[in-house]
């Protein structure tokens, strides 16, 4: 072993099982991880993000990454050593060498021995170090390395479910988990053997009794010397009979720990990287949200090579404080004729931010911001702002663009501007064209190579974060022209992208327009009964002691009904109902679990209605009251176009958008959403919520898509398409059907959309496996133009990397070619999935549009509230309800024009579960 000098003595070492963590994090991360690019990379970024934590965590002045070095003596003892593994997966075989480039560019060196492990490696370095010294962490995903804790060597385990979240493992950590020391782990592995390297152990011996037989006696030589004194009499006669496969067992299990590896303490110090090329990579990989992650520089690393930083072009920035400087940037806008918008707050709701500054750029290079709102220097009068400024925002001659430009139109709008039309937002660009991250920090990063600065560093963090109008208009203005010169930067770049993946129109047509109309049903928002809700909630707290009273009594003693582990025990163990999958730590007890079991035993429905009430009350029943802003007495949920990938809208803060509308529970907590009455916060004399909902629009689109002919003349005849479905497939005339066969019919018909089997079928029908393949063989065979079309979509989505909507939105799914059947078959179902639910999400965001121009057109007392996937919910003035209620269901059911007819269900009512049908003269026409 080589000499350690005096200076490396209380020194840490942090050793790193290379691959544990590179597995870990493929599995760990999803496979849709990838650059713009399509370059996939969820291992190397979850590789690189556990380094990186562990890094800052323990703090060593040095580290390296140990890596397999191929076949070892263990394998030549054992054949069958790790051979349950199969080959890694293409796609992760495919980021290694990223991976390797990462630990290279972070000065971290790397250690392989030829015909030995990683944990050899690890293990011989461990106990050098340690005898020289110095204080070693092994960082790994493999609890066979805790054998290797000792007085100054710790081993982390990153957490399962959040890399962050680790655990630090002394000696008497090891005590505390096994009740043995360390040195007894690969006794313990000998006896219970390790399913994931393929080491037998000792059939029969499990957990429990190895515990107890290492704690009686201590390793597997003491164990065999007391063969007699051993109990129960089978645990004896498994060690009798596998005597020499447990020794076997023990040394595949035991880690080498005398390789001659010599540490050079002028390699893998940590810092000592080269910046510029680290971020390069990072620029490369576009993971920028790992940059805070990198340690401190200890000096720059001359030796090696680095690539230059991209320079940001010299910025021309003013700060705008004099009536001749807002005049002259207004005719400078007029003159480029294109202007990127970015507003300052004082807060990220639109409804409360109160506007601090403007900043508006007519280059990437050329910004300038007018303070309104700073606690210093000369600053002009909003109203003389708004007069320069808003006419640029509606002149047709001028390009407005901006970042996430709902929120900036939004605060513009409640400080009086006439601030409608956005012509280019480049988040949604970005997400359009499938960024993997859309803020606008990330984007300069990995787009433009700017490091931009973070709000943080000038509002700062926690209980002692400011306002930005608590920071110097200078200083503000700084920051927000960095970010509007961003904005218009990257619009430079993305427009020209957005056209050739011939995405102009639906960023155009669709998604751009109806910015304005979500501003304005967020502004609106909802009202509701807050005492009902309290009623409600007062109820369910009653129903809550029932309950559990009910349960306890049940399972013949108290326990934790929100304890999974309690539950768990409970149902499998105590009362031994079968158990479905399993977890790392123990039976699984998620609803699809206990659902399986439902009807085993009374308990699993009460355990299952305990769990939904607890849900609800916690979501909505408790959360709404707080959710209503006090000075419109209405909630506000804010709309997101860039969540979904099929286009859907999501809903946060509240999300409105999943309360149950099929249980009695969830159909309750919609009464709570009220048509305002109050007089001091009613949009009209009179009002009314009106609901128009698309009747089965995804059935539709598969009609329209697929040309199946038996679809579209069923729809185009107005016949039932379930009754119908269930007459072509059983070959019975439609008056001859049951309700059973419908039932399954319709369940196939909507199931089909998502990939559904005949499990799926067989688990929500009652028919058997059998029943349910014969079903939907003789449903392919009748609709051979819709599985034509499925395969047609697969077909192309292997081919190109994506699937798309007929308006051309793209769905990346690089799992279709995976050789994993787990990550392959969810891709396959997406996949065939997207072009109907993406068109569906496309014709009602056209309606959203469309309705709202007429509703204002008309000037009609109606406002949108609420969208909910394929139903929109407005609030109307009850004078005018037969005349809102026909516009709203002519506009929507011609939003789109499909080969079968749009069907709109136009209902009415005090509250949003208290509706009924309203017939509308079209249906009276129809129906005539």
């Amino acid at each position: 072993m080589t000499d350690r000098s005096a200076t490396d003595a209380r020194r840490t070492l942090m050793l790193v099982d290379g691959f544990g963590l590179i597995f870990r994090a493929y599995h760990a991360l999803p496979t849709s991880l990838a650059t713009a690019s399509g370059e996939q990379t969820n291992a190397v970024f979850g590789f690189a993000s556990m380094l990186l934590d562990v890094l800052r965590g323990q703090r060593p002045d040095y580290a390296i990454v140990a890596l397999e070095g191929g076949r070892t003596f263990r394998h030549d003892e054992f054949d069958a050593y790790k051979a349950n593994r199969g080959d890694a997966p293409d796609d992760l075989k495919a980021q290694i060498a990223r991976v390797y480039e990462l630990i290279d560019a972070l000065g971290i060196h790397r250690e392989r021995r030829e015909g030995y492990e990683a944990d050899d490696v690890i293990g011989s370095l461990a106990d050098s170090c340690a005898a020289a010294g110095m204080d070693v962490v092994i960082v790994t995903g493999d609890s066979d390395l805790l054998q290797l804790a000792a007085d100054r060597v710790r081993v982390v385990l990153p957490g399962v479910k959040r890399f962050g979240d680790v655990r630090v493992f002394d000696t008497a950590a090891v005590v505390d988990r096994y009740g043995f020391g360390p040195e007894f782990v690969p006794d313990y592995k000998a006896l219970v053997g390790d399913s994931s390297d393929n080491i037998p152990g000792v059939p029969g011996i499990g957990d429990k009794t190895a515990k107890a037989l290492i704690g009686q006696f201590g390793g597997i030589e003491a164990i065999l010397d007391h063969l007699d004194e051993i109990k129960p009499p089978r645990a004896r006669a498994a060690l009798e009979a596998n005597a020499d496969q447990a020794r076997a067992s023990k040394r595949l299990a035991s880690i080498v720990r005398d390789l001659d590896i010599p540490f050079d303490p002028a390699q893998g110090v940590v810092g000592g990287y080269d910046r510029e090329r680290v971020l390069a990579l990072f620029r490369e990989l576009e993971f920028r949200n790992l940059m805070n992650k990198l340690p401190e520089p200890v000096q720059a690393a001359s030796s090696v090579a680095s690539e230059p930083r991209p320079e940001r072009p010299p910025s021309e920035r003013t700060i705008v404080k004099t009536e001749e400087q807002l005049d002259a940037l207004v005719a400078r806008v007029r003159e480029v004729g294109r202007v990127a918008v970015d507003v300052e707050t004082t807060a990220t709701d639109p409804l409360t931010a109160e506007l601090v500054g403007i900043a508006l750029a007519v280059s990437a290079s050329e910004g300038a911001y007018v303070p309104l709102g700073h606690p210093d220097g000369d600053q002009l009068p909003l109203d003389r702002v708004r007069d320069a400024i808003a006419p640029l925002l509606t002149d047709p001659a001028v390009a407005v663009s901006a970042h996430h430009g709902k929120y900036d139109l939004a605060v513009l709008q409640r400080h009086g501007f006439d601030a409608t039309r956005l012509d280019f937002d480049t988040m949604i660009a970005a997400f359009l064209l499938n960024e993997t991250s859309i803020g606008l920090k990330n984007l300069a990063f990995n787009r433009l190579g700017i490091e931009m600065t973070e709000i943080t560093d000038l509002i700062g963090t926690g209980k002692a974060q400011l306002t930005m109008d608590k920071i110097a208009a200078d200083t503000a203005g700084d920051y927000a022209c960095g970010d509007v010169e961003a904005t218009f930067a990257l619009q430079t770049l993305y427009a020209p992208q957005i056209e050739e993946q011939e995405l102009g129109p639906l960023l155009r047509d669709i998604e751009l327009p109806l910015v304005p109309v979500l501003i304005g049903m967020e502004r609106t928002g909802i009202a509701i009964d807050v005492p009902y809700l309290r009623d409600l909630s007062a109820e369910i707290t009653a129903r809550f002691g029932e309950l559990e009273r009910e349960i306890h009594a049940l399972a013949g003693r108290e326990l934790n009904i929100g304890s999974t582990r309690q539950i768990a025990a409970l149902l499998f163990e105590e009362l031994g109902l079968p158990s479905g999958r399993r977890t790392k730590t123990g039976y699984s007890v998620d609803s699809d679990a206990l659902e399986a079991i439902r009807g085993k035993h009374p308990i699993v429905d009460l355990i299952l209605e305990h769990r939904s009430l607890a849900k609800l009350r916690s979501t909505y029943v408790d959360a709404l009251p707080q959710a209503v802003n006090p000075r419109t007495g209405r909630v506000h949920t804010s709309y997101n176009q860039t969540i979904a990938a099929t286009g859907r809208l999501s809903s946060i803060n509240p999300n409105l958008q999943n309360i149950p509308v099929r249980t009695e529970l969830g159909r309750r907590v919609r009464r709570a959403f009220v048509a305002d009455t109050r007089p001091d916060h009613r949009l009209f004399d009179d009002a009314v919520l009106l609901s128009a909902d698309y009747s089965q629009i995804e059935l539709r689109l598969l009609a329209d898509m697929s040309g199946e002919p038996f679809l579209v003349e069923a729809f185009r005849n107005g016949e039932d398409i379930h009754a119908a479905t269930a007459a072509a497939v059983h070959d019975v005339a439609p008056a001859d059907v049951t309700p059973d066969q419908r039932r399954i019919a319709k369940t196939v018909n909507f199931g089909v959309m998502y990939g559904m089997q005949s499990y799926g079928l067989s688990r929500d029908s009652g028919l058997s496996r059998a029943e349910s393949q014969a079903f939907i063989d003789q449903y392919w065979a009748r609709l051979p133009r819709v599985r034509a079309m499925f395969d047609e979509t697969l077909r192309f989505g292997v081919a190109q990397g994506y699937v798309r909507t007929p308006s051309g939105r793209r769905r990346y799914l690089p799992d279709l070619t995976s050789s994993n059947g787990q990550r392959r078959v969810p891709a396959e179902r997406m996949a065939i999935n997207m072009p109907v639910q993406g068109a569906a999400a496309d014709i009602i965001k056209v309606a959203m549009i469309r309705l709202d121009a007429v509703l204002r057109e008309r000037d009609l007392p109606a406002r949108i509230l609420l969208q909910v996937h394929d139903e929109l919910v407005l609030e109307v003035d009850r004078t005018r309800l037969p005349e809102v209620a026909e516009v709203v269901k002519t506009t929507m059911e011609h939003a789109w024009a499909l080969s079968v007819p749009l069907e709109v269900e136009v209902r009415t009512g005090p509250n949003w579960d208290g509706l009924a049908p309203f017939a509308t003269a079209v249906d009276a026409a129809v129906a005539r």
